[in-house]
């Protein structure tokens, strides 16, 4: 007899636990239906799941080691275009103020990566390129050769041409009869205060520094 109420009371069991089963494959069905029929719900619900595992990553940023830290923000920056892109692909059918919020929450997290890059990255050393730069443009001024220097002109020397005349008297009167005697050149030169007399003809007469002196033919000063 107590066998028999425990066969009974193992099959009630059985018819409940089957009965169950059913049900949650019921409502398991009803979910994905309810997803197929609704693509909105299915991207909402990815874009939550990425989000939430990119907010994560950039949670964790500060204890990553430095020798890792590079790929790590290169990991999550993939994970941020790709959430970017699902967010693309999917404009069309979300709402708009639902695509708007995920463009918002996209550019929230570009931002904190590159916050994060900016203050977690090592910074580059410019101090030894700088020190090159200036060694180089040291040695490119000290090798570069000077520009020839033009040769200084001089002012033109005015020659006194060795010739018979009158030289360094003062005061004096001085006569020259240039008859017969075949002179083609005379020169009266460093005169002061003298009274110059030439007689006849000459080819040229050459006169320098004269000072106050007259020429007896015309009566006038001469100077030169």
């Amino acid at each position: 007899m107590e066998a028999f109420f425990q066969k009974k009371r193992q099959a009630m069991i059985d018819r409940l636990s089957n009965r169950n089963q059913s049900r949650t494959a019921t409502a398991d069905d009803s979910t994905r239906s309810a997803d197929d029929d609704n693509p909105d719900s299915a991207v909402a619900s990815k874009f939550s799941e990425s989000k939430c595992s990119i907010d994560s990553l950039l949670d964790k940023s500060s204890s990553v080691d430095s020798s890792a830290i590079r790929s790590h923000f290169d990991g999550i920056s993939s994970s941020i275009a790709a959430l970017e892109q699902l967010v693309v692909e999917s404009s069309y059918s979300l709402p708009s103020y639902e695509l708007r919020s995920a463009l918002k929450s996209v550019a929230e997290l570009k931002q904190r990566l590159e916050n994060q890059s900016a203050e977690l990255l090592p910074k580059k050393k410019f101090s030894f390129r700088n020190k090159s730069a200036t060694a180089a443009a040291k040695s490119s001024a000290a090798v570069r050769p000077k520009d020839p220097e033009l040769p200084k002109l001089q002012p033109p020397v005015l020659v006194i041409r060795e010739s018979p005349g009158f030289h360094n008297a003062k005061d004096a009167t001085l006569t020259k009869n240039f008859r017969g005697l075949g002179i083609g050149e005379f020169t009266a030169s460093d005169l002061d205060s003298c009274e110059v007399r030439l007689i006849g003809c000459i080819n040229a007469l050459f006169i320098n520094r004269l000072r106050n002196c007259r020429d007896d033919r015309k009566g006038k000063k001469v100077r030169g």
